[in-house]
């Protein structure tokens, strides 16, 4: 490009990297960002299969319910929270939090009769943010009954949105600091070069058998001043 063609070549280098790292920086955050979603669902997933089990065994045990104790380890309030159905779509049983209103529509409760369902990304009345909720079926006290469990998202949600935030803190700096380094790595690559600049500029016709320094490393660098040297001792024999 014209314009990047003007900078000096130890800016252009440090652009060049800058730009690298900042796509490595990236993806490596999207990386984390989707391993740490996917293991907060997992973990999610997990506990609602699990209460589902548990109270699916309350629910076939007829002198016990949500509403009383035996439920309240299965359900913390604010956090998770359960419901019973009949197929009718009526409450059998509920945590206290939830109240009568029931949790599935008449097509879900359906689907949920015949098969595990989940739903995910509910608002539920007297649940902070947004649910995932399983539903499953369960036979008890003679009738068909279907259990529902839940689990409120704001704490995935929190612990995302915290992760996001140290990314775009953090990240920014990363790439400023490698920046950096990146830019003091190529003038000192460089400075050879200067160098030799320097003292080209220096010779004259009235100082023979004086040369350019050359580095003591056997890269490009010092290959290009023996070339030169070369080439200034050709002319003073010429």
């Amino acid at each position: 490009m014209p314009l990047l063609a003007r900078f000096p070549i130890r800016v252009r280098l440090t652009l060049a990297f800058a730009v690298a790292m900042a796509l490595v920086l990236s993806a490596t955050g999207l990386f984390l960002y989707l391993r740490l979603a996917s293991a907060l669902d997992q973990t999610i997933d997990d506990g609602l299969r699990t209460r589902a089990d548990d109270i699916a065994a309350l629910v076939r045990q007829a002198d016990s319910g949500l509403r009383e104790g035996g439920g309240a380890r299965l359900a913390e309030r604010g956090e998770s929270f359960a419901q019973v159905l009949d197929l009718a779509g009526r409450v059998v049983d509920t945590t206290p939090q939830l109240g009568e209103r029931p949790l599935l529509s008449p097509a879900e409760l359906a689907r949920a009769g015949e098969r595990p369902l989940q739903l995910d990304r509910r608002l539920v009345p007297g649940i902070d943010g947004e649910s995932r909720l399983l539903a499953a079926p369960v036979r008890a006290q003679d009738r068909r009954l279907v259990v529902v469990v839940g689990s409120s998202l704001e704490g995935r949600e929190e612990a995302l949105s915290g992760l996001l935030a140290q990314m775009l803190v953090g990240g920014p700096l990363a790439l400023l600091a490698a920046s950096l380094l990146a830019y003091a790595l190529a003038a000192a690559a460089l400075r050879p070069v200067e160098s030799m600049r320097r003292e080209a500029a220096a010779i004259q016709a009235a100082e023979p058998g004086r040369r350019l320094p050359v580095p003591p490393s056997r890269d490009e660098i010092a290959r290009l001043g023996e070339t030169l040297n070369s080439m200034l001792a050709r002319l003073e024999a010429a």
